[in-house]
């Protein structure tokens, strides 16, 4: 088992018991909802929420719409993209694309991601992916690099939303997001 499949197991184990304690100012606890038109729907916080497949964006688009979200951002691109980002503008939601391809692990969109994420503008924001699995990694990176907090707090989260075993990528997501942070770390 390699390091990370432990953080993952770690997680996983400790998630439970730890979740509503992570910090005392913990407002509440990562859960799973159902969104019509949304695959693996997860409504990190009052701002955040991570998901999978938008798998039919003309219910999707304004059911997150009238839950309050903003921000649309896919990490998976596609071919479905295009007419992804124009549904979520004519419900009057930004769009953003930073596909993060799960064959070449090219952490270049990554950097854009990150600064979009930094501006409180966009929030507040669903994150999503093929399964959600990249979502839940890249707001993990999020919380360790701009937010301050330790991976295996970051970790707790993401797998408190989404960074689960139940895909073969898990692992390699586990991989991607601390090869990441530690080359960004100062």
């Amino acid at each position: 088992m390699t390091a990370y499949e432990k953080i993952a197991c770690i997680a996983l184990a400790c998630l439970l018991p730890l979740v509503g304690y992570a910090t005392p100012s913990a407002a509440q606890a990562p859960e799973r909802l159902t969104v019509a038109g949304i695959n693996n729907f997860w409504r990190v916080n009052k701002d955040v929420s991570t998901g999978g497949t938008i798998t039919t964006r003309e219910m999707a688009m304004p059911e997150l719409k009238k839950r309050g979200i903003k921000t649309v951002i896919n990490l998976a691109g596609g071919p479905e993209a295009d007419a992804e980002g124009a549904a979520a503008k004519a419900s009057g939601l930004q769009y953003f694309v930073f596909a993060i391809n799960s064959t070449t692990l090219d952490p270049a969109p990554m950097d854009p991601f990150l600064k979009a994420a930094a501006d409180p503008s966009i929030y507040p924001v669903f994150i999503h992916s093929g399964n959600g699995h990249r979502a839940a990694m890249a707001w993990m990176v999020k919380r360790v690099l701009l937010d301050g907090w330790t991976v295996e707090r970051a970790g707790i989260e993401a797998a408190a939303s989404g960074l689960v075993n139940d895909n073969p990528m898990t692992p390699t997501w586990w991989k991607f997001a601390q090869d990441y942070i530690n080359s960004r770390k100062k």
